[in-house]
């Protein structure tokens, strides 16, 4: 299989994540719902009903559904406050849907098959077993899942048989050991099922399926970091290396950041709240006599998923090299030329300040998934043939859905490789020029911890913007309205400007959303007016600065080659076994516990 049909595969797992309602709306659907059981239950049992009658029939259907369910949600959050009450609400949700279905399934068919009656038993279980799992695995109670499942469906049995009519402790028996039957036969057809599909699992990741599935949840739900152990179990130590840029002023300073990592898989794993951890730790450390605080721009390297950090606490190994190389800077004052190149689908560009170059790459409105370090190493050594210290940069601007890494030997390499050593064929004269910064953030799902950052660069009556979004991509029509907005915004000032927006590509954000979350997807209005502000205050502190930059190599512990994707797929592999096998496994259950059931 390609890598790109594995990272297809991968994405898949998105369409598992969901963002559940308010308690007050499940609330609202479990009272509903039991309502509408009552009154169709009572239109099985009763065709001809008056108005009265229905609504008598209403309030049974709130008596057998939505009052144990309501009972069992409320009882899991007392008892277990980390299962908050919109997760414990919803999930009596759910069984109400489960138990509901199959009484109403067995009111419907009483009249023509003797059996009928038992179907609310597999109601019963399928109920037992929804909360017993999801309690295990999405909730993550190993102790006390069985315990609180028993709970649910002893709040569902109380009102069954306070609602059914019988007339001898006999029947009362025979109650209690149907439920027992029907909840022990599905446990253990589940419990198989997920015995024979950790084959999987367990040759790629050396850990059982219900386990994986649990740490994923548990990641999810709580931020929980139980998965960077198995991370760690087959990472590989690499060497990569970090570019750093400073600029200085007594009213700007600024860091410029590109680290050779990737800043992933997912949520608070691995490396993927790195732009905001090395920012924010950069600038409480790194500070200049008579310069503020700085300002840390952490820009999306040449690299693929190849290069996840296994944990978080690998970040010590990166903070490191960026120390290191900032002790080495000796800051002059700044002068610039900006070169621009385009070959085929591909842009370059290039800020020339000093004896360095800032380059970085785009194919917007087409995509650039990621980059091969291979190709920005080869990218690294032509520019170096003008420039003494490189940085190579991904914008990773035109999110369009299509999964696809830039490799060494693609037509779109080729393109970028044609496009650095076509860069500097002009060799302008470097002259001086007028830098301001400024950041802000939103509340918004698709924008990371590290906010958004801006950087004017004023030469010649002319204004370059580089616009930094801590969020995995952009959409494309709306980069498109920001490089719009850039040169608005220049004609209101009487100057020409040429503005691009760049991401980080930071997969902080992609766990409830999934993996596709660019920046652009809601809210543009508020984004625009934010970035309005963040330009101004950039005017209104443009001054001539201090630059230098400087690389430094280091060691860390990463995905290695192909493995992040490997997991995802893994995982993704399973959960399509589950989809399939699950209803399978689930209708053998039910026959067998009928047939049981109809043996005692």
């Amino acid at each position: 299989m390609g890598s790109s049909q594995v990272k297809k595969d991968a994405l898949e797992l998105s369409k598992y994540f969901l963002s559940l309602p308010h308690p007050a709306k499940t609330l609202a659907a479990i009272l509903a719902l039991s309502f509408l059981f009552g009154i169709v239950l009572g239109a099985f049992r009763k065709p001809s009903q008056s108005s009265f009658e229905a609504l008598a029939a209403g309030i049974d259907g709130l008596f057998l559904l939505a009052f144990p369910a309501i009972l069992s949600s409320v009882s899991l959050f007392l008892v277990r406050r980390k299962a908050l009450l919109r997760r414990s609400l919803f999930l009596g949700l759910l069984s109400t849907i489960a138990y509901g279905a199959f009484y109403l399934l067995s009111a419907s068919l009483s009249g023509f098959w003797p059996g009928a009656a038992n179907l609310v038993y597999v109601g019963f279980a399928l109920a037992f077993v929804l909360w017993y799992f999801v309690l295990l695995l999405a909730f993550g109670f190993r102790k006390s899942a069985l315990f609180l499942a028993a709970i649910q469906a002893m709040f569902f049995a109380i009102f069954f048989m306070a609602g059914w009519e019988y007339s001898s402790s006999q029947q009362l028996q025979d109650i209690v050991l149907r439920i027992y039957l029907a909840s022990f036969i599905f446990l253990a057809a589940l419990y198989a099922l997920f015995y024979f599909i950790s084959a999987p699992m367990k040759k790629n990741l050396g850990i059982s399926s219900l386990d994986a599935l649990s740490m994923f949840a548990s990641q999810w739900l709580y931020r929980q970091k139980d998965l960077e152990e198995v991370f760690e179990e087959f990472g590989e130590e690499v060497e990569t290396m970090v570019w750093v840029g400073e600029f200085a002023g007594r009213k700007n300073h600024a860091i410029f950041v590109v680290p050779y990592i990737h800043f992933g898989p997912f949520g608070n794993l691995g490396g993927s709240e790195f732009t905001w951890m090395i920012a924010e730790r950069l600038s409480k450390i790194w500070r200049r006599e008579k310069a503020p605080a700085p300002e840390v721009f952490v820009f999306h390297g040449t690299v693929t998923h190849d290069f996840n950090p296994v944990s978080s606490s690998e970040i010590d190994a990166v903070l490191s090299a960026c120390t290191k190389a900032l002790r080495k800077l000796r800051l002059s004052n700044a002068k610039m030329a900006h070169y621009y190149c385009r070959v085929g689908t591909v842009r370059a560009q290039a800020y020339h300040i000093n004896s360095s170059a800032f380059v970085s790459f785009s194919r917007a409105p087409r995509t650039t998934e990621d980059v091969n370090l291979g190709l920005g190493l080869a990218i690294m050594e032509s520019a170096r043939r003008k420039c003494k210290s490189v940085a190579v940069v991904d914008e990773h601007n035109a999110e369009t859905g299509d999964i696809t890494s830039v490799e060494v030997g693609s037509p779109i390499g080729f393109e970028m490789l044609e496009a650095a050593g076509r860069l500097f064929e002009s060799r302008k004269k470097q002259e001086k020029f007028l830098f301001g910064v400024s950041s802000g953030s939103l509340q918004l799902d698709a924008l990371g911890k590290n906010g958004m950052k801006l950087a004017l660069f004023k030469q010649a009556g002319r204004l370059r913007a580089i616009l930094l979004i801590d969020s995995n991509g952009v959409v494309p029509e709306f980069r498109q309205e920001l490089v719009g907005l850039f040169a608005s915004l220049g004609r209101e000032i009487g100057l020409e400007c040429a503005g691009e927006v760049m991401t980080t590509d930071t997969h902080q954000i992609n766990t409830v959303k999934g993996v596709l979350n660019p920046i652009g997807s809601e809210r543009r209005g508020d984004i625009m007016m934010l970035v309005r502000r963040l330009f101004h205050q950039a005017m209104q502190r443009m001054e001539e600065v201090r630059f230098d930059s400087s690389e430094e190599r280091f060691r860390i512990k990463v995905f290695g080659a192909g493995q992040s994707a490997e997991i995802a797929s893994t995982i993704n592999g399973v959960v399509a076994m589950l989809r399939l096998a699950l209803p399978v496994i689930l209708l053998a259950s039910a026959a067998v516990l009928l047939w049981a059931l109809g043996k005692i």
